[in-house]
């Protein structure tokens, strides 16, 4: 497959600023150690997405693997992506219901 690398940039880049963003905001303690496994688990939802999702499909993907980890992790609490640029893969955080 000659796009591997490319589907692999795109969702770490998405994945490394949805990180970013939700560590910026997010309440409660995130331990040093919990971030790479955070990361991993992103960039491996948003990978299955990527190829032909939709914007809101790589979001929807990505803020699940938040959920999770704030389900195993009850003292952190923070914002989800609302809007995704996939040229550049920046994203936008708002408040989480």
């Amino acid at each position: 497959m000659s796009d591997t690398p490319d589907v692999d940039g795109t969702a770490r880049a998405i994945a490394e600023n949805m990180y970013a963003a939700y560590s910026r905001q997010a309440e409660g303690m995130i331990h040093p150690e919990m971030k790479q496994s955070v990361l991993a688990r992103l960039v491996e939802a948003i990978r299955e997405e990527v190829p032909g999702g939709t914007p809101r499909d790589i979001l929807d993907a990505a803020n699940a693997v938040l959920d999770a980890f704030e389900a195993q992790n009850i003292e952190v609490r923070g914002p989800r992506a609302s809007a995704l640029n996939r040229a550049d893969g920046s994203v936008s955080m708002a408040a989480s219901a």
